[in-house]
């Protein structure tokens, strides 16, 4: 005789990476030995950064960004953390998800950074990052600020002259 019976997987299934299902059948005062059968499970841990800023454009020295580093857990098992950013900018954020991340949870973090001349002369600021977790990285995303540039000159012409009476004197004139 066959029978069936169904088990529907449960996260705590996928997390533990197998299920070992144990089972005796009794008839007629009679116990059979204990069989089993393991199914493990294709886990797939992954994470995913969607990294965004406060601004769209800066165009002064010392203007200051926010960073949003949006981390999802975009596998089917939890992850236990710790998350840590690695930004081509900001060096390694340490300050992210401290605690576990369920399949397709997110958490976000912050940074700022402080605009430089530098970042005005070249005209934009891209910036890259990764997340690290339980031996998972992201592929990296990237966001853009552009500067909003104003170049500009101005002219202060004098002279050290007042005036002048005869068609052969010289004229000084300063430029700054």
């Amino acid at each position: 005789i066959t029978c069936t019976d169904t088990h529907a997987v449960i996260q705590a299934d996928l997390d533990a990476g197998s299920i070992t299902n144990t089972a005796t059948v009794t008839g007629n005062s009679v116990t059979s030995l204990a069989d089993s059968v393991t199914v493990n499970a294709d886990q797939t841990p992954k994470l995913t950064l969607t990294k965004s800023a406060n601004l769209a454009t800066y165009n002064t020295v010392g203007q200051v960004i926010t960073y949003t580093y949006t981390i999802e857990n975009s596998g089917n098992i939890t992850l236990a953390g710790p998350f840590t950013v690695n930004d081509d900018k900001q060096g390694i954020l340490t300050n992210c998800a401290t605690g576990s991340l369920a399949p397709l949870a997110t958490t976000t973090c912050t940074d700022t950074y402080s605009v430089t001349q530098a970042d005005l002369d070249t005209g934009s600021i891209t910036n890259t990052a990764t997340v690290t977790g339980n031996s998972v990285t992201s592929l990296t995303d990237s966001v853009t600020v552009d500067a909003i540039q104003n170049p500009a000159l101005t002219l202060v012409k004098s002279s050290s002259t007042a005036d002048y009476d005869a068609a052969s004197d010289i004229l000084d004139y300063s430029y700054l």
